[in-house]
């Protein structure tokens, strides 16, 4: 539609904090019942979180072996180590087998990466993160709407992580969302 076109070439380059809003709003409805933070960038909202968390120096934070960049730039950044999982075969996502194999007690952070519009097999990596009390992130961020038994990836974490770079299934060009049913982690947010 060629309106809605022109009001979206009105934006460009404007700061709207309503339109900011309206956007969170709706998309964390996409999701689910929680609320969505934006940032100027996904990697911003997962620095932002690992910050929030406290990880630093001395800390481990487990990312997917096969993951942009961009994330391990982010938990380096923080003073952490990343620690790599391997990839599962069968969704080409983070497998809870080797998330388990790559815990230790410096352990602070999983993420849990889904890939390709195809969830990683999220309950196992569930547990494993809940028995050990370590935060739980899930990184849709090239899986958009993609469910397991009926409820939409990025519910099952304490938070999840949303990009809406050019590669992504919802392109702004640039841009990210924390996603979480927390109150209290989106309030600190």
């Amino acid at each position: 539609d060629k309106r809605h076109l022109f009001n979206i070439k009105k934006l460009i380059g404007k700061k709207n904090d309503q339109v900011v809003r309206e956007f969170e709003k709706s998309f964390a409805e996409l999701v689910g019942e929680g609320e969505a933070i934006s940032y100027a960038a996904a990697r911003m909202g997962f620095y932002d979180l690992m910050c929030l968390r406290g990880i630093g120096k001395g800390h481990e934070v487990i990312l997917l072996g096969a993951t942009c960049s961009v994330m391990s730039t982010a938990v380096i950044r923080t003073g952490a180590t990343p620690i790599y999982s391997d990839i599962d075969p069968e969704t080409l996502g983070s497998s809870g087998k080797s998330i388990k194999s790559c815990i230790s007690k410096k352990t602070q952070m999983i993420v849990a990466q889904h890939s390709f519009g195809i969830p990683c097999e999220i309950d196992p990596i569930v547990k494993i993160a809940q028995d050990k009390n370590i935060f739980l992130l899930e990184d849709c961020a090239i899986t958009l709407g993609s469910k397991v038994n009926d409820t939409v990836v990025g519910n099952f974490g304490n938070a999840a992580l949303f990009s809406f770079d050019h590669s992504k299934p919802l392109n702004t060009m640039i841009g990210g969302i924390v996603y979480t049913k927390d109150k209290k982690l989106a309030a600190l947010i």
